[in-house]
């Protein structure tokens, strides 16, 4: 049987939910907008990617694709060495995201300039703090409301994956966990667990 590590876990040992429902992802994108402009994109990046706040503070002008409205993460999370012991190569992953957001990314960090001109493509977009883009988040929860143990940039993740699951017609899983940066689909799968519930209740609140 595969274990599942505890960053897996959608739920806390006392059966707490650890994942923004939909509502709750929509709620923290309205409240972005009142951040300044380069925190309201990296909260957007997040919603639209799944991924880790460390991975979107690596993205640099060259992993922005503005042609094919792509963005590419190095993926921090997986193993560094193989089982025999040898180092790896980094493994990197390429998320499709909406027209909007390329755009936006473009206007704020100048992406098209620097492509032009070659310079600084391999720097960082964000410069600040791990800790600091982690207060951000927090802020951004609390501001739209979301409280408890899912008001985290985990939590974000996890109702990524979820909502890839969700739609009418869902991600198979073999390409959620090559978005999500997983290993296997067998972590992947941790996912469906939560899609059942999340469907049941957006049946429920249309004939309420």
């Amino acid at each position: 049987m595969a274990v599942i590590s505890s960053e897996m876990r959608l739920y806390s040992p006392e059966g707490e939910r650890l994942y923004l429902s939909a509502e709750e992802r929509q709620r923290f994108l309205d409240s972005a907008r009142e951040e300044d402009r380069e925190d309201r994109l990296f909260c957007h990046v997040l919603h639209y990617t799944g991924a880790r706040p460390s991975e979107v503070l690596e993205l640099t002008p060259d992993r922005i694709s503005i042609s094919e409205k792509t963005l590419t993460f190095k993926t921090l999370k997986k193993r560094k060495t193989d089982t025999n012991g040898k180092s790896k190569l980094p493994q990197f992953r390429t998320i499709p995201v909406p027209d909007e957001l390329i755009d936006n990314l473009d206007l704020v960090f100048d992406i098209r300039r620097i492509e032009r001109q070659g310079k600084n493509s391999h720097l960082p977009i964000w410069t600040m703090h791990r800790a600091t883009a982690w207060r951000m988040v927090k802020r951004v929860m609390k501001r739209a409301g979301i409280n408890g143990k899912q008001a985290t940039s985990k939590g974000l993740r996890h109702g990524f994956g979820i909502a890839m699951l969700s739609g009418e017609k869902p991600l198979p899983l073999n390409i959620l966990r090559d978005l999500m940066g997983h290993t296997s689909t067998t972590t992947t799968e941790i996912y469906l667990q939560a899609v059942g519930a999340e469907k049941r209740k957006l049946v429920m609140q249309a004939w309420n």
